[in-house]
């Protein structure tokens, strides 16, 4: 991660002394995202059938939050020359999903909470500039960006009972709040289309539209920080028979966090000549 994020920075500050650069743009846009996210919305599913198939179907442990789309942080920097803008930007992406069961005589919960931090390159390239007024002009672009999304999940679990059970071999089980902490790498590409409304050359309101492309990579437990997590384990008679399971740092699971989705957008931006 650390030589990816060099290579950005070194391509951000070499590039307008290589092309006759005539503006440094930055600015700021609040994104609304539609997510994918299917591996995740599965295992929520198998959850909730794992535990009614061991209690049966009345046991009321549902989905209370199913990863739902939402907002997302995007900041941008770059240069323009003639019709062209380049540069890099910076994306947060974040959402969640909660199994739930709470009664009289406890709870189960599980959470699963997704950031994921997105930095890529992006061009523009401006093929219309209209004139609105004397100091208000319309320009619309076609464009992408390619990057790389570094995700961080974070798996809550919460067993905890007013009257502790007895296990099959006379021990008793622990309430517990544990957490798993995993990670993977995803690479993205994001075609878009958008105008801007440019106030005296200097400050611009912003309107995006694109779809995020995106390959998610297999999460993988931390390699520090993994916690080991208590569930009740049962024999083939429905007798408790044990309650530890161990999650093993490295280890590297079949499942992806897909960000792929609609993206609209809507920000403002600034803008000031370098051009001699």
């Amino acid at each position: 991660m650390t030589n990816y994020i060099k290579a950005f920075l070194f391509f951000f500050l070499f590039f307008p002394f290589v092309l006759p650069a005539q503006e440094i743009v930055f600015g700021y846009s609040l994104v609304y995202g539609k997510y994918q996210l299917d591996d995740f919305k599965s295992m929520q599913q198998k959850g909730i059938r794992f535990y009614q198939d061991l209690y049966g179907k009345d046991f009321n442990y549902k989905s209370t939050e199913t990863f739902p789309d939402g907002w997302i942080h995007n900041a941008y920097v770059g240069t323009k020359f003639s019709f062209h803008e380049v540069g890099l930007q910076y994306n947060y992406l974040t959402t969640g999903g909660r199994n739930h069961l709470a009664d009289y005589s406890g709870e189960l919960k599980n959470d699963h909470i997704l950031s994921g931090n997105a930095l890529g390159v992006y061009y523009k390239l401006n093929f219309l500039s209209l004139p609105l007024s004397k100091d208000v002009h319309l320009t619309a672009h076609a464009g992408t960006s390619v990057g790389m999304i570094y995700n961080k999940i974070k798996n809550n679990i919460t067993y905890y009972l007013e009257n502790p059970l007895i296990d099959y071999y006379g021990r008793e089980f622990q309430n517990t709040d544990e957490s798993i902490k995993l990670r993977s790498t995803n690479w993205y590409i994001q075609p878009n289309l958008g105008v801007q409304f440019w106030f005296k050359n200097l400050i611009s309101l912003n309107l995006n539209a694109g779809y995020m492309f995106d390959s998610p990579g297999n999460i993988k437990t931390a390699d520090r920080d993994t916690q080991y997590i208590q569930t009740i384990q049962y024999n083939s008679e429905g007798k408790i028979s044990g309650m530890e399971y161990g999650s093993t740092p490295g280890k590297e699971y079949n499942v992806g966090v897909d960000w792929s989705g609609l993206r609209l957008s809507v920000g403002i931006g600034f803008a000031f000549s370098i051009s001699k």
